[in-house]
């Protein structure tokens, strides 16, 4: 079947299977409030007692909350891999607002997009996307209970998924929620179904910059 770019939702905050890592990272929030007082405002107080109707206070959980980014040094950008890039492209890397993991290759096209908290990268190759993506946002879910990670990657750990042929990392990275996935074509890409292909990609990954540089 022939490689497609798909639609995406690009405000993300947390997948089902990565929401306990978003949930336990580094992030800046005001208003917070314990769970026990969360569930104790969400159960219903009998009519019987009170006169009224049964009542629900609002749950807390989901709420966006903005990550604590510990931007690299200025020397650590992949000079080498950036000028891949073409000129407008780097453009719109210095203008994102969080730093910017990329493949090492630019592919036959490259294409990024980025919003107040987020960027998103995705290289065209032959017979396969990578997509890349960046939030500096997360969503607390202070009842959810977090899950270990079931991959070491990059600096760390993360998760390691695959749905519809397609693989998906998840981790944090410079207090950044980072994903990274491939799509391919068999009858064009002989390591499509390699887990440890993916991998190296992953690990592959450099930082090309981002708006604030060095701090």
């Amino acid at each position: 079947m022939a490689v497609h770019v798909r639609a995406r939702a690009l405000g993300w905050g947390c997948t089902a299977w990565f929401i306990g890592l978003c949930g336990c990272s580094s992030v800046e929030h005001g208003g917070e409030r314990g769970g026990a007082l969360a569930l104790e405002r969400s159960a219903e107080i009998p009519a019987a007692t009170t006169g009224n109707k049964p009542q629900r206070g609002r749950v807390l959980g989901g709420e966006r909350a903005a990550r604590v980014i510990a931007w690299p040094a200025a020397e650590r950008i992949d000079h080498v891999a950036r000028a891949r890039y073409d000129a407008g492209l780097q453009a719109r890397i210095d203008d994102a607002p969080i730093p910017v993991l990329a493949p090492p290759e630019a592919g036959a096209r490259a294409v990024l997009t980025s919003g107040p908290s987020w960027y998103a990268l995705t290289v065209h190759g032959d017979g396969y996307l990578l997509h890349t993506h960046g939030s500096g946002e997360a969503r607390v879910h202070p009842h959810v209970r977090t899950f270990e990670p079931t991959h070491p990657m990059r600096d760390g750990a993360g998760f390691v998924t695959r749905n519809e042929e397609i693989w998906s990392a998840s981790w944090i990275e410079h207090g950044v929620a980072y994903s990274f996935e491939i799509e391919c074509d068999r009858r064009a890409v002989t390591w499509c179904d390699d887990e440890r292909a993916f991998m190296t990609r992953l690990e592959s990954l450099v930082y090309v910059g981002g708006r604030g540089g060095a701090r």
